[in-house]
């Protein structure tokens, strides 16, 4: 009963909806299929090359990163790098080699997906804070990695 109108260009419609086509998602899905057969076709070759993977804070055309920080779960190029390492309070973050995915997921506990930073003397093994203070290894003699 009542009256409709369009989300986007708030035109009023009728009863009887008339749908028009929407252009801007058209577009939208124009360039994500122009974008993945450009994918598809240098996949191969991709696949040759060790693939780059993406800086996580370039805006415009992302550069590829050199460098992964495991507290800032974050890709960073060579510039970003060098500001990332800039500020004191990021001095003592953990990087790795970027695409050492196996090494990061190793890095990282398998309960709780926090980064492993400390060491239980009991089972001898590398433990999360939270697995030190309130899971299996809680009452263990447990040190800091830094230890």
């Amino acid at each position: 009963k009542a009256p409709y109108s369009c989300p986007m260009c708030k035109l009023q419609l009728g009863p009887i909806l008339e749908l028009q086509k929407n252009f801007q998602l058209c577009s939208i899905v124009e360039v994500f299929l122009a974008t993945s057969s450009k994918q598809q076709q240098s996949k191969g070759s991709a696949e040759r090359k060790k693939e780059a993977v993406p800086c996580d804070f370039c805006l415009d055309w992302p550069q590829p990163a050199v460098k992964t920080c495991l507290i800032c779960d974050a890709s960073f190029c060579q510039a970003h790098l060098n500001k990332h390492n800039a500020k004191a309070s990021q001095q003592d973050h953990i990087l790795v080699e970027v695409g050492a995915g196996s090494a990061v997921e190793d890095r990282r506990c398998p309960e709780h997906g926090r980064l492993l930073e400390c060491y239980c003397q009991d089972e001898g093994q590398y433990v999360c804070m939270l697995c030190s203070v309130a899971g299996c290894h809680k009452g263990h003699s447990i040190v800091t990695l830094k230890e």
